[in-house]
């Protein structure tokens, strides 16, 4: 047997890959916008007003070259990969909440820390369970519309990722992963009342998991009466909210915004409140078109491909992705109770960034490869 070159090669999807572009930039620019006010007055920061900026300007480099180098290798690949990748993520998930491994900040244990990198295993995750139910929902063994034969051997490493990433904690992003599995399982053929049964489990999961921890509770009670906690726990949705309804149609002027220095994580979590502040309603339309259109063309790909699992990879990275910016936007508006998930390619973080570059690129790649290789004898 010997494996066959793709019949079709085509050009990279321009769209895509000029729309991740102008978001990494926006990015970059607003990472620095919403930091530098607070950077001078700290000194674990050396007083560097530029301390973020060169940060992100370099997570954003190197996830750069890392989705040009992730779109030159053929996606198909990733299928051979998909269960140990499965089990690396999974390992790392229970590394992290080992103390003396996993480095605990502001009362989560998310990362580890090697020298100036802080990596966090849960975006990982992310990548590696979109892939490994793309591989299991193809394989010809499994049948993702049967209960016991297909899906539960889905659900199972769903299950635990959402587990370990809720244990940091972490709840915002055990809602996103365990969301856009559900809908790369739906994407994939998988039976909507068996998909349903799991939702309904998981909203019952999340009130349950809110009710163990007080502070969850209070971002409830914040969500429910902002004005009520508006000087002390409901501080950070409070100016968020007066950032919003600040910006009007062309905003206060970029590097103008006041609620920045009130919001904290104003440049990660809440790094949208400035954008709405600072350019109004035509910045936000940029950025939240530029997000649709990302989607879009996510979906598009996935449509085009003739491979179902280039399809169902497609259609996971691209829900992954989509339902992120949706949470992030939401917590900003008050529209769901405030968790950490960060915006794509605009908050600051190494991790998230580079992971969802390589998202992008893997997406690039199945752009350019609509018929993948097959196998057949050699002539």
């Amino acid at each position: 047997m010997a494996s066959v070159a793709p019949r079709e090669k085509l050009p990279a999807d321009y769209i895509l890959f000029n729309v991740t572009l102008a978001l990494l930039a926006i990015g970059v620019v607003m990472v620095f916008n919403a930091s530098y006010g607070d950077t001078v007055s700290k000194a674990r920061m050396n007083y560097d007003p530029f301390y973020f900026l060169k940060r992100q300007a370099v997570w954003a480099a190197v996830g750069f070259v890392c989705m040009l180098l992730v779109m030159r290798i053929g996606y198909w690949n990733l299928r051979r990969f998909a269960a140990p990748l499965m089990i690396l993520a999974i390992v790392g998930l229970v590394a992290v909440l080992i103390p003396g491994i996993g480095e605990v900040r502001n009362g989560a244990r998310r990362w580890f820390d090697i020298g100036p990198l802080l990596i966090q295993p849960s975006e990982f995750a992310k990548l590696a369970l979109v892939i490994y139910l793309a591989g299991q929902t193809c394989n010809t063994v499994n049948n993702i519309r049967d209960l016991k034969d297909g899906f539960w051997a889905a659900l199972v490493p769903i299950c635990a990722c959402i587990i370990l990433v809720e244990k940091q904690p972490d709840l915002g992003t055990a809602a996103v992963i365990g969301l856009g599995s559900l809908a790369t399982l739906f994407l994939a053929g998988a039976r909507v009342r068996h998909l349903a049964a799991v939702l309904v489990c998981g909203l019952l999961l999340v009130g349950f998991a809110a009710l163990r921890h007080d502070y969850r509770m209070d971002r409830v009670s914040v969500y429910l009466e902002p004005d009520k906690y508006a000087r002390d726990k409901g501080l950070q949705i409070t100016h968020s909210l007066i950032a919003v309804t600040t910006g009007g149609a062309l905003g206060v002027g970029l590097g103008e915004g006041r609620e920045k220095l009130f919001v904290p994580e104003a440049n990660t979590d809440f790094i949208f409140a400035t954008i709405v502040e600072e350019t109004g309603l035509w910045g936000t339309s940029l950025v939240v078109g530029l997000m649709l259109l990302l989607g879009w063309a996510g979906c598009l790909i996935a449509r085009r491909t003739n491979d179902p699992f280039g399809m169902v990879l497609a259609s996971g990275l691209s829900a992954m992705i989509s339902l992120q910016a949706i949470i992030n936007i939401a917590v900003v508006t008050n529209t769901i109770p405030a968790t950490g998930v960060p915006l794509p390619f605009i908050s600051a973080g190494g991790s998230s960034l580079i992971l969802n570059m390589i998202s992008i690129g893997i997406l690039l790649n199945i752009a350019r490869h609509p018929e993948p290789p097959s196998s057949g004898r050699r002539s």
